[in-house]
């Protein structure tokens, strides 16, 4: 019994030191210079509740593609790109639920490059330890904490005026252009992202929300293989699924000029042409509101000049 005993109260000051080590490391804002990790994703955390009609998640060709303020721009849509570099599936179900706890986004968009990037049981256990334990995620903190680190409570005040876009330049083009070549063979999802997936589609219905699969233009990335294995879970679940890839020519794509990096990512010019387009077909679904002269968002149009001076600097 003494053993017991002598077991429990070790394992119950293990835990209290954890708990106690994880508050002193978390981040007490949501910026950078506080230690966030992707904080241009977590941005979020500071919209005003229930402000974002349209959260899009994914890889970094969800950030590098959609521009939210281009949007409000031109359709007066609000909006928030959550996209961190090779997001796993597991990680995009939790930015949704993390932004379900302020918003209530009428469409949320995954970007579909995710659905075959290989996902590693043992970095999903990890993620959930770090989401458990910060203490896991936030070790290196020890470098730079601060003695208010110890006392002031965790108040997300970071507004980010790209709204979770990456702006980025430069041309490197691609001179692959076949690359959506009709095969009759398809690439099917695995069945540990099929998993994750449909937990992002059923946290969308059971939240009235409008799921939307969504393929930005990457000839390094796509193919027509991949494609038919989305489409093909979309016509299952009777989701609308939107291939940019086979829209080259409508959006206008010029691999020549509208990539960064010889067909992976667009860069600028051609996030301008997606999101553009994006708008369009967001304006017909006529579900969203245009909220461009509504006194409560004012502050949209505050971030838009800021974001028109960044991107116009050229």
């Amino acid at each position: 019994m003494c053993k017991i005993l002598k077991g429990i109260t070790f394992i119950s000051i293990f835990v209290v030191l954890l708990m106690i080590t994880s508050y002193i490391l978390s981040p007490k804002n949501n910026d950078r210079e506080s230690g966030m990790l992707q904080p241009t994703a977590y941005g979020i955390l500071t919209e005003d509740k229930n402000t974002i009609d349209t959260l899009i998640i994914g890889d970094s060709e969800s950030y590098s593609s959609i521009s939210p303020m281009q949007l409000w721009d031109e359709q007066g849509y609000t909006s928030y790109v959550c996209g961190t570099p090779s997001q796993p599936l597991y990680q995009s179900y939790e930015f949704l639920k993390t932004t379900l706890k302020t918003q209530k986004p009428k469409i949320v968009i995954l970007e579909a490059n995710a659905l075959y990037r290989r996902l590693k049981l043992n970095n999903y256990v990890c993620y959930q330890a770090e989401q458990f334990i910060p203490v896991l995620k936030y070790h290196n903190r020890w470098k730079t904490i601060e003695p208010q680190d110890f006392y002031e409570p965790i108040e997300y005040t970071w507004e980010n005026d790209m709204k979770g876009f990456r702006y980025q330049t430069g041309t490197k083009p691609s001179k692959v252009y076949d690359y959506m070549k009709k095969k009759k063979k398809e690439k099917n999802i695995s069945p540990k992202n099929l998993y994750f997936l449909n937990k992002i589609r059923k946290l969308c219905e059971e939240n009235d929300i409008q799921f939307v699969l969504m393929s930005v233009p990457s000839s390094k990335n796509w193919n027509h293989d991949k494609h038919k294995g989305v489409q093909k879970y979309a016509n299952q679940y009777n989701i609308e699924y939107i291939d940019m890839n086979l829209l080259n020519d409508e959006i206008g794509i010029d691999w020549l000029k509208d990539t960064r990096d010889q067909g992976d990512h667009v860069n600028y010019n051609g996030a301008c042409k997606v999101t553009h387009y994006l708008g369009n077909y967001l304006k017909k679904k006529n579900i969203l509101t245009n909220h461009k002269n509504d006194k409560n968002y004012e502050n949209w149009n505050v971030s838009l000049q800021k974001y028109k001076t960044k991107v116009h600097k050229k």
